[in-house]
């Protein structure tokens, strides 16, 4: 073989190695979004659970403090990593819901003094939310794997 010839297979074994290189990256990408996707679903999920539990916790069993140790920061961050990689407008409604639910419930009970009946309400759609979004939660993630 020529040094030419020699050359040349080289060049093209490195472009073939470089480009198998290329295409597996590529198709990693939305793997790896799906991934991210879903963590952040199952931390919305599980973090708005535990709200759920702590608010119980203080009203049930009379533990303070419960609800003021709860993650906020870490909820935040999940729902902005789903407001970024999701495209699911459904998801993302049900998103805005469980936090705009969760708000409600969160600054009623830190007034104190709580009307049982008000609660319940605000629990129940609390709850519901939570449902509804792990429920979309799980059609967001399918579709995109």
């Amino acid at each position: 073989m020529t040094p030419w010839g020699t050359l040349l297979a080289t060049v093209t074994s490195a472009a073939i190695a470089l480009l198998g290189q290329y295409l597996a990256k590529r198709s990693e990408a939305p793997a790896k979004t799906t991934e991210l996707l879903m963590n952040a679903c199952v931390h919305v999920t599980s973090s708005s659970s535990d709200l759920l539990n702590r608010v119980w916790e203080e009203h049930v069993l009379h533990l303070e403090g419960r609800v003021r140790e709860w993650d906020l920061a870490g909820h935040r961050l999940a729902t902005a990593q789903i407001q970024i990689l999701s495209q699911d407008a459904r998801l993302v409604a049900a998103l805005h819901e469980v936090n705009d639910a969760g708000q409600a419930l969160g600054s009623y009970w830190r007034r104190g003094s709580v009307d049982e009946v008000e609660y319940q309400t605000r629990r129940d759609r609390y709850r519901k939310a939570v449902r509804q979004f792990t429920e979309h939660s799980g059609r967001a993630i399918r579709s995109h794997a």
